[in-house]
C-alpha cells in the first residue's frame, strides 16, 4: 500500500496488467477504474488498441453526418426529423406544421371589418353561430352584414387552415399542379380562393378565376370577400399593390365598387363553363333532413364544369355529418357497390356526366329471345311425335328420304361468324365503350371499394343507449390566432371556463404549468376531405395508377408504442381497416419511421402482422336503425306535445290591460290554430270533410 501512496509512482512502468499492485487489477482492461488515465501512455507504446478511438470527434477533424450536407444543410427533409426517415416514409408524410394566416390578410380583417362593429354584438352573434354548428353539425348562410361579420370572426381562420391543408396535399401528390380555371364554391369570403393564392405565391395569374359565394342575400359577404382578395399581391395589379402598401395601416370602411380583383364574384354557375380546378368548402348539404338529395343534386352540378383531367377538392368540417356527406358524395363518383370484385384504384366510369351513354340491349335487337326459345321447343315436340315407332338406326335414311341430305352450310346458324359464344360460368363486366368521363381517388382513399366506417345516415350517430361507438375519417389541424381571434374570445361569451371544483385531483396536477385552458395562441380543427381527379379510363393511365405510390394505406390514427412494438389503425388498399404491428425486428429504419408515422400519412413500409378489424354487422345494422326509428318517433311526440301544449294554454298577447276575453272569442281563436295544424288537414282530407 506504500507503493500506491508514493509520488514517484509511474503507471506507464508497469509492463502488465498482472504486475499491477493496484487493487482492481484482476479486473478486466475495459472495466479498470481510471482506464483512460492508464491506457493513455499503452496505447503510444503500442501494448493496447483501442477501439473506440474512430467514435471520437475533435475539432479539427471535418463536419460529417448521415443525415447533412457538408454546408450543414440536410440532405433531405425540412428538420431533424425528416431528415431521419425513409425517403419513402417522407415522400407519404402530410404536412403537420402550424397553419398562420398572413399578416396582411389578418390585419385588414381585423381593421377594416371588424373594427366597424361594436365587439359585444359580433361576440353574442359568434356565439350563436357556434350553438348552432354544435346543435346541427352544419353551417348556415349569412344573411346581414353583421352575421357576415361574425362568420368571419368565428369561422374564417379554421376554414382557411382547413382547405389550405388539402391543397398542400394535393400539390405533394400531383408533380406539375398548376391550374389555369379555378372555382371556388361556399359560404365564406372566398376562402378556397385565399388559400390558393396564398399557396401558389404572387406568380399565380391563371386564366380564370370563379368564386360562387352560396346564399341568396349574399351582397354583404361578397364585399368582404373583395376587401380581403385585394391584400393578396396575385389579385391585383403592381401599381395597386404599390398604392395599397400606404394605406395599410388605414382603419375604416373600404368603398368596394373601387376595388378591382381578378378573381370574379359570380352571382350563378353557368353550364358552359369548365374548371381545371374545383374547391367546394362546405356547401353540398344545406339542411340535414335534405340529405342525401342535396348531396346527389350538387355533387351532379359541380362534376358537370369539371375539365378532363381537372381535380375536385372537397372539404367538410370533421363531424359526424361532414364524414357522411363525404362519404356519400364519393359513393355517387365510385359506385363502389358495382364493382365488388375490382381491386386497387382503377378509375371508375361516371355515367352521369359521360355524353355517350353505355346502351342496354333492346328486345328487338337481339339474336335469340324467349319467344325463338319456345318456338324451337314446340317443332322438336312435333317432329317427335311424327316419328314416333321408327327405327334408330332408320330415323337417318328416313329424314334424308323426306327432307334431302344436309351440308356443312346448312349445320351453321346464321351469322355464326359474328356471334360471340360465353361462357355462363365466367363473370362479365358490362362494356363502357364510349364513356368519356372517369373519376378516381387522390386522396386520402387508398383504394376504390366501399368506405369501411361509413353509415350511410347522419343520424344513426346520434342514436342513445347504443353501445357501439362509431369511428369517421376526419382529420386534424392547428392554427395560430391572429388578434382578431384573440380579441374575440375574450370575456365571458366565448372564453373556456375554468371551475377547478369540476377536476379531479390526478386532472389538476397533470394541467400545472400549462396556464389557462384554452388560453393557448393556436386552436385546433377538425375536418373530412376528398380529392377526385377526372381522368381517362385508358391501359396507360391504369398502368401510372398501379405503379403510383398511392397505394400505400393511409394511417387512421396516431401509432400506439408498445415495449419494441408499434401499432398502426390504417385505411388499407384492400378497403378495410386494418391493425398493423410494426415491431422492431423489422429493422431499425421501418422501426423509428413507425413510431414518427402520424394521422393522414400514407405508409409504405410494410408490416409484420395484419389484424382487420370487423365491420359492423348487418343485425346490428337492423337493430340501429329500429332504436333510431324508436329514437324519432319518442322526438317526435316531445314536440308535438310542446305544440300542443301552447295551443292549449292562454296565450298571454291575447289579454291586454288584463281584461279576460269572452270564452266565445277565446274560442274562436284556439279553433283557428287547431284546424291550421297539419294533422287536421291530414284527417279532413282522408275523410272528405270539406264536401
Amino acid at each position: 500500500m506504500s507503493a500506491f501512496h508514493d509520488d514517484n509512482y509511474n503507471l506507464s512502468s508497469i509492463s502488465s496488467q498482472e504486475d499491477s499492485i493496484l487493487p482492481f487489477n484482476q479486473k478486466r482492461h475495459s472495466e479498470s477504474f481510471g482506464q483512460v488515465v492508464r491506457s493513455e501512455p499503452r496505447k503510444e507504446e503500442g501494448e493496447i488498441e483501442d477501439i473506440h478511438s474512430g467514435y471520437v470527434r475533435h475539432l479539427h477533424d471535418p463536419q460529417t453526418s448521415d443525415y447533412r450536407n457538408p454546408d450543414g444543410s440536410y440532405i433531405r427533409g425540412n428538420n431533424a426529423e425528416e431528415a431521419r426517415l425513409d425517403p419513402l416514409t417522407l415522400q407519404g408524410k402530410s404536412d403537420h406544421s402550424v397553419v398562420k394566416l398572413p399578416p396582411e390578410i389578418a390585419k385588414t380583417i381585423n381593421n377594416n371589418i371588424l373594427s366597424l362593429r361594436v365587439p359585444s354584438l359580433i361576440r353574442e352573434r359568434a356565439a350563436e353561430i357556434y350553438q348552432a354548428l354544435e346543435k346541427e353539425q352544419i353551417q348556415r348562410a349569412p344573411v346581414s352584414g353583421l352575421d357576415s361579420d361574425a362568420y368571419i370572426a368565428a369561422l374564417f381562420l379554421q376554414d382557411y387552415a382547413n382547405v389550405r391543408k388539402v391543397l398542400v396535399e394535393l400539390q405533394k401528390r400531383v408533380d406539375t399542379f398548376n391550374p389555369d380555371s379555378v372555382l371556388d364554391i361556399g359560404y365564406g369570403p372566398a376562402t378556397g380562393m385565399v388559400a390558393l393564392n396564398e399557396l401558389m405565391g404572387q406568380d399565380f395569374k391563371p386564366s380564370v378565376k370563379d368564386a360562387y359565394i352560396v346564399g341568396r342575400r349574399n351582397s354583404e359577404m361578397k364585399r368582404r370577400a373583395k376587401i380581403i382578395l385585394s391584400r393578396q399581391p396575385c389579385e391585383v395589379e403592381a401599381q395597386a399593390t404599390a398604392s395599397g402598401k400606404k394605406a395599410k395601416d388605414y382603419v375604416g370602411a373600404v368603398d368596394t365598387r373601387k376595388i378591382d380583383v381578378k378573381t370574379n364574384i359570380r352571382d350563378s354557375l353557368s353550364s358552359e363553363s369548365k374548371y381545371d380546378l374545383i374547391i367546394v368548402n362546405q356547401a353540398l348539404l344545406t339542411r340535414e333532413h335534405s340529405f342525401p338529395r342535396d348531396v346527389d343534386v350538387n355533387i351532379e352540378m359541380v362534376l358537370a364544369l369539371l375539365n378532363p383531367g381537372g381535380h375536385l377538392v372537397l372539404v367538410e368540417r370533421g363531424n359526424p355529418l361532414g364524414f357522411e356527406i363525404i362519404a356519400r358524395a364519393r359513393q355517387v363518383m365510385l359506385r363502389p357497390e358495382n364493382y365488388t370484385d375490382e381491386k386497387g384504384k382503377i378509375p371508375r366510369p361516371y355515367i352521369r356526366g359521360s355524353k355517350p351513354k353505355p346502351q342496354k340491349l333492346r328486345a328487338e335487337d337481339q339474336l335469340i329471345t324467349e319467344e325463338h326459345i319456345k318456338m324451337e321447343e314446340e317443332l322438336l315436340r312435333k317432329i317427335q311425335a311424327e316419328e314416333k315407332g321408327i327405327e334408330d338406326e332408320d330415323l337417318e335414311e328416313h329424314l334424308n328420304s323426306k327432307y334431302g341430305e344436309l351440308s356443312e352450310d346448312d349445320l351453321k346458324f346464321e351469322d355464326e361468324e359474328e356471334v360471340e359464344v360465353l361462357d355462363p360460368s365466367e363473370s362479365h363486366k358490362p362494356s363502357y365503350d364510349g364513356v368519356d368521363y372517369h373519376l378516381s381517388v387522390v386522396a386520402p382513399c387508398p383504394h376504390h371499394g366501399k368506405c369501411p366506417l361509413q353509415l350511410g345516415d347522419p343520424y344513426l350517430y346520434k342514436v342513445r343507449n347504443h353501445k357501439h361507438r362509431f369511428s369517421f375519417c376526419s382529420f386534424n389541424n392547428v392554427v395560430e390566432r391572429p388578434k382578431f381571434t384573440m380579441e374575440l374570445k375574450k370575456g365571458k361569451k366565448l372564453a373556456s371556463s375554468w371551475d377547478k371544483s369540476k377536476l379531479s385531483k390526478t386532472e389538476r396536477k397533470a394541467m400545472e404549468g400549462s396556464g389557462r385552458p384554452g388560453g393557448n395562441n393556436t386552436e385546433s380543427a377538425d375536418y373530412s376531405y376528398l380529392i377526385m381527379q377526372r381522368s381517362p379510363n385508358d391501359e396507360a393511365s391504369i398502368k401510372k395508377i398501379e405503379s403510383d405510390r398511392e397505394h400505400s394505406s393511409s394511417v387512421e390514427e396516431g401509432p400506439a408504442t408498445w415495449p419494441k412494438n408499434v401499432k398502426l389503425d390504417v385505411c388499407a388498399a384492400s378497403g378495410n381497416i386494418e391493425t398493423w404491428q410494426v415491431p422492431k425486428s423489422s429493422g431499425k429504419q421501418t422501426y423509428h419511421d413507425a413510431r414518427k408515422a402520424r394521422q393522414g400519412d400514407l405508409w409504405p413500409l410494410g408490416k409484420k402482422t395484419v389484424s382487420v378489424k370487423s365491420r359492423f354487422s348487418e343485425e346490428g345494422m337492423a337493430r340501429l336503425k329500429s332504436m333510431a326509428k324508436s329514437q324519432r318517433n319518442i322526438v317526435l311526440k316531445e314536440k308535438r306535445k310542446k305544440e300542443w301544449k301552447k295551443m292549449t294554454v292562454k296565450d298571454p298577447a291575447l289579454l291586454e290591460d288584463d281584461s279576460e276575453m269572452d270564452p266565445a272569442t277565446l274560442n274562436n281563436i284556439y279553433a283557428a290554430k287547431f284546424t291550421s295544424t297539419k294533422k287536421y288537414r291530414q284527417q279532413t282530407k282522408r275523410h272528405d270533410f270539406d264536401k
